[in-house]
């Protein structure tokens, strides 16, 4: 027995019915949803009037367009270019273009009102909105669009929730959103923005300032803040004062391209301790002789940066920034030790810096560049000491081995005293004034000018690297001595030699030879057993 019907739709006829059918019932759902969103519109209206008393055009407008996808228009022109939309001559607009804060508040927090709001959100464009937004403690659940406003009195968000807020070319008074939650993007794009502050507050998606304006005494601060996206201050960002990232945290990255920062007094960024999950972008920066870049003990992913964005000398602080690599810009040594240099003179001697130069040059594969950094922090910390005896330590630590990161240094000084030692005491033997030190050889020497046959020759260079190489007997010291009792005969010894002085002279110089020998030799040997390296 059959318990339904069975349907079948065969040929071109029954498709065609089908198709048919299909269209007629998607019209009769779009008519009837527009009836409806027609009706809440009307309602929408009609508490309003009770509540508020006599609408603007652009109020009546925004009321009937808000259970819908489209966005209200204050003007009478759509042209987002046209002259008449540009908020900051919104004086000359009449009442027609005028929406009262306190409505839009309502629409979006009234448990009524706010269920009618379409959830795609509330969007006006070329509206003046008139009295401070106040969405302080408020909980909105839908985004919120006022594009090519002005808002002369700003927005209050603190302690807010809120789906998302676009403020695209408007223009604002003040912004606070201190302790505000925003679920999605904060969109501060190609506006005029009259001091904004996020302190504390959290941002679930990006926070986007392209071509943004911002002035007022702190013009831009997003202090302990939580952005889980990027912060994008691009295409000509301007900003007349410190903006101001401190304790910040950024789920991706942190990027000023084609930035301008303006005005007389001190202007930047100041990321102290923030942490930036991606890559933090200087690059291209327009800037006064006040701009800083405050990076002191920051975490970053990545640096890209270019030198012409570098801040003046002075104005950079970089002690315990910490990234992980160069995205971009200049990463040799030569240039990153200039970068190091405009921190202020007080902070050049911090080796954290140099440090984190040096580590993340030897993890993208340039070890000599890291060695080049490590002996530039040498350098610093010599330039900081103040007593004479470490100052001279360190100086020669320097010059001979390089602080123990050029090791091989030493041998070019053994090489020098060697050379030195040979010439001069040669001289010296032909001189007589280095002597036999055995006393009958010294008398056949005296007599003869030459030792006896039996005696060991003397060779200077054998002597010279005798003398300064430790612990190595050659045969030379004991049997031969700088003399200063011996008297040369005139024809033996230069004019300018007197009965001693050339032999004491030579005596000296011999003990220089060997405490040089002494010293350099075991520190060649330390440096080469990485001893003396502080990495």
């Amino acid at each position: 027995m059959e318990t339904g019907v069975e349907w079948k739709i065969t040929g071109a006829p029954g498709r065609a019915a089908a198709v048919l059918l299909l269209l007629v019932v998607f019209t009769v759902t779009a008519y009837s949803l527009e009836n409806q969103q027609a009706a809440a519109g009307i309602t929408l209206e009609r508490m309003a009037r009770a509540q508020f008393g006599t609408l603007s055009a652009a109020e009546v407008v925004m009321l009937h367009t808000a259970p819908t996808r489209a966005v209200a228009w204050a003007s009478p022109s759509q042209d987002p270019n046209a002259p008449i939309n540009d908020p900051s001559k919104a004086a000359s607009w009449g009442p027609e273009r005028t929406i009262r804060a306190e409505i839009i508040e309502w629409l979006l927090s009234d448990a009524q009102a706010s269920r009618v709001v379409h959830p795609s959100g509330l969007g006006v464009k070329g509206a003046r909105i008139t009295g401070k937004l106040d969405f302080s403690y408020l909980t909105i659940t839908s985004p919120i669009m006022l594009v090519l406003c002005a808002i002369g009195d700003g927005i209050d968000l603190q302690y807010a929730h809120y789906q998302s807020l676009d403020l695209r070319s408007s223009f604002t008074g003040p912004i606070v959103g201190d302790l505000s939650v925003s679920q999605g993007d904060v969109l501060l794009r190609y506006g005029h923005y009259d001091g904004v502050s996020f302190y504390r507050a959290e941002i679930g998606g990006n926070l986007e300032a392209n071509g943004g304006q911002f002035a007022g005494d702190e013009p831009l601060s997003v202090v302990d803040a939580t952005i889980k996206g990027d912060a994008l201050f691009h295409e000509d960002f301007t900003a007349n004062g410190v903006v101001d990232f401190r304790l910040a945290r950024i789920g991706r990255g942190l990027s000023f391209n084609h930035a301008r920062f303006t005005g007389a007094s001190d202007n930047g960024l100041e990321a102290e301790r923030a942490t930036v999950g991606g890559t933090l972008y200087w690059v291209a920066i327009t800037q006064t002789p006040r701009t800083q870049l405050d990076l002191s003990d920051a975490h970053v992913g990545a640096l890209w940066d270019d030198e012409q964005s570098w801040p003046a000398p002075g104005k950079l602080a970089l002690d315990g920034f910490v990234y992980g690599e160069f995205s971009g810009g200049p990463a040799d040594s030569a240039s990153r030790l200039v970068w190091l240099r405009r921190q202020s003179r007080a902070l050049q001697s911090n080796p954290q810096p140099y440090r984190q130069l040096a580590e993340v040059m030897r993890a993208e594969g340039r070890p000599e560049g890291a060695i080049n950094v490590e002996m530039a922090r040498q350098d610093a910390l010599t330039a900081k000491e103040t007593h004479f005896g470490p100052r001279v330590w360190r100086l020669a630590l320097k010059w001979v081995l390089g602080y123990g990161y050029r090791p091989l240094r030493a041998l070019w000084w053994i090489l020098l005293f060697v050379v030195f030692g040979t010439v001069l005491f040669g001289w010296g033997y032909h001189a007589r004034i280095i002597t036999p030190t055995n006393e009958r050889a010294y008398e056949v020497f005296v007599q003869t000018g030459a030792p006896p046959p039996y005696y060991p020759p003397f060779s200077s260079f054998v002597y010279s690297l005798e003398n300064f190489l430790p612990v190595v007997e050659l045969h030379q010291g004991q049997y031969w001595r700088p003399n200063p009792l011996h008297m040369p005969t005139a024809s033996s010894a230069p004019r300018w030699v007197s009965a001693t002085f050339g032999a004491r002279i030579l005596r000296w110089y011999l003990w220089v030879h060997i405490l040089a020998g002494w010293t350099i030799t075991p520190l060649l040997f330390a440096g080469l057993a990485g001893l003396l390296r502080n990495d």
